[in-house]
């Protein structure tokens, strides 16, 4: 016949010592090093507190209709200068047709790319071995970090035999040397005009301004299609498509933030430790390794 449990009473016992006792110092050591012994694992690990954290965005970008096309010819005393800049530019050629494509193609209010194509017409003795572009654009992000600025892309290619067409294909991809500090009503600006020509070598100081810069743009998995030889009554064909793909940023965490991620390190590793120390108090008391007073209550 099967019997069943039809009523049931815990008995406790209580291990008791006075303040002074090394039972109570034992006691004393091991709640220290319950709740110390996490905190100093976290620490010690890989940190406890984040510096930095990271997300991925899709930016609004925008083509600004400013660009800037350097070409290298035949002859090395006359390169091939033109694009919309102000007049203090001496201009060697003639950029006769551009055409821009920006498509919005899953209709979110940010474009997925730009479609360009520039027809650079030169003296008719003249053959382009190597093509700078200069590309700039209006590039904002604004989930969680605002960033207004004004970016650049830089295409470049040079080639041993004369060409009459270049076609690129590239990632438009944000670069930071430091992390951004965002705040929610105080947007980063960065508006200050990327091309100056107020220098003689005013390339190269382009250049230069752009890599101190702690935000920029670049192209990014690049690939290029050279075309060489054509008529010289044809224009240079210059076919690129950049893609505004979803960029990684980073950003330094607020307070809260980096308290929930520590405190998410911290209580993972307290369970164990508690459930560890529980067991070891227990072996201690259990088998009187250190003198205490029992009492037991029904």
């Amino acid at each position: 016949m099967s019997v069943r449990v039809v009523y049931s009473k815990s008995f406790g016992v209580k291990y008791k010592a006075s303040v002074c006792s090394k039972a109570f110092i034992l006691y004393v050591v091991i709640t220290l090093l319950t709740f110390t012994l996490p905190l100093l694992f976290c620490y010690r690990s890989s940190g406890l507190w984040i510096k930095y954290e990271k997300y991925r965005e899709q930016p609004m970008v925008q083509f600004k209709l400013q660009y800037l096309l350097y070409a290298e010819t035949s002859d090395p005393t006359s390169p091939v200068i033109c694009g919309n800049f102000p007049r203090t530019l001496r201009t060697t050629g003639f950029c006769s047709t551009i055409k821009v494509i920006e498509e919005d193609i899953n209709i979110d209010g940010k474009k997925e790319y730009l479609d360009l194509e520039l027809y650079l017409t030169t003296n008719e003795t003249l053959d382009i071995h190597s093509i700078t572009l200069l590309l700039i654009f209006d590039f904002k992000i604004q989930d969680l970090c605002l960033l207004e600025m004004e970016s650049m892309a830089v295409i470049t290619h040079s080639s041993g035999l004369p060409g009459g067409r270049l076609d690129v294909f590239g990632d438009l991809n944000l670069v930071q040397k430091t992390p951004l500090v965002c705040t929610p009503r105080k947007p980063i600006r960065m508006n200050r005009p990327i091309l100056l020509f107020e220098s003689p070598d005013w390339l190269v100081n382009i250049y230069e301004e752009y890599s101190k810069r702690t935000l920029s743009t670049k192209l990014d998995n690049v690939l290029v299609k050279w075309t060489r030889g054509r008529s010289y009554q044809m224009p240079f064909l210059i076919k690129t498509k950049i893609n505004y793909g979803s960029v990684e940023i980073l950003y330094k965490p607020k307070f809260w933030q980096i308290m929930k991620w520590a405190w998410i390190q911290y209580f993972s590793i307290l369970v164990l430790s508690v459930f560890i120390f529980k067991k070891v108090k227990r072996f201690l008391f259990t088998n009187h390794i250190v003198t205490t007073k029992i009492e037991r209550s029904m």
